[in-house]
């Protein structure tokens, strides 16, 4: 059995703003400070064979903060990095609404179907996420490792499993800050969750997410 476990990175600028971050750069939060802290504690007495990451500040600082109790070499995976949303890049969730109302919809409706102009669509960030996984689970068979990366990545990976298919991006749930999954596979390549989005880690003021992600609103 070869386990991953999977993390999205703590909160960011752009998680707080109502921002579509896609690659931007953005740093962590007081609030993200306190989340990879308590992650770190989570992981501080579990063994580790290797740390990925998305070469992505928030990602990258999440995963330096679990490896101070592990020391490994922290490997980035340019596969793991969030959606390239090209034109979408950095933008509040309300005007990309107003500006790119196709887009929009897909993404509040049929994610699956996003093209980001003039950057991914999610059919081939599907492919590039899912080659990453591939390619991690080829290099650690039969060993635990974990893999810090975003939001998008988690939910096209959540796509495979639990659909085969790009389209079962539909009925994946928006993870958290810091949420925990774990992934298994068996000797054969069978992949299945054993934990989704685990946020025991944290105190409710912690888990919340301060925005709704949607273009079509950013209730808090």
């Amino acid at each position: 059995m070869t386990t991953v476990i999977i993390v999205r990175h703590c909160q960011s600028m752009g998680n707080t703003e109502g921002r579509f971050q896609g690659r931007f750069d953005a740093d962590v939060t007081p609030v993200g400070e306190q989340q990879m802290e308590l992650l770190s504690l989570r992981f501080r007495n579990e063994k580790l064979d290797a740390l990925y990451t998305s070469p992505l500040l928030r990602a990258r600082r999440t995963a330096e903060a679990v490896n101070r109790y592990h020391q490994l070499q922290l490997q980035i995976c340019e596969g793991l990095s969030e959606l390239d949303v090209g034109k979408l890049e950095n933008r509040k969730l309300s005007e990309i609404g107003e500006l790119f109302p196709e887009t929009a919809k897909n993404w509040d409706q049929s994610p699956d179907l996003c093209e980001f102009p003039r950057g991914e669509t999610m059919k081939q960030a599907y492919r590039r996420v899912n080659q990453a996984l591939d390619w991690i689970l080829e290099e650690n068979r039969g060993k635990t490792v974990m893999a810090v990366t975003h939001g998008g990545v988690i939910r096209n990976l959540y796509a495979r499993v639990c659909a085969g298919c790009p389209e079962g991006i539909r009925q994946s749930a928006v993870f958290g800050n810091t949420g925990v999954s774990v992934l298994e596979a068996d000797e054969a390549g069978r992949l299945s969750w054993t934990l989704l989005n685990d946020l025991s880690h944290l105190p409710e003021e912690l888990r919340r997410s301060p925005i709704k992600y949607s273009f079509h609103g950013e209730a808090v």
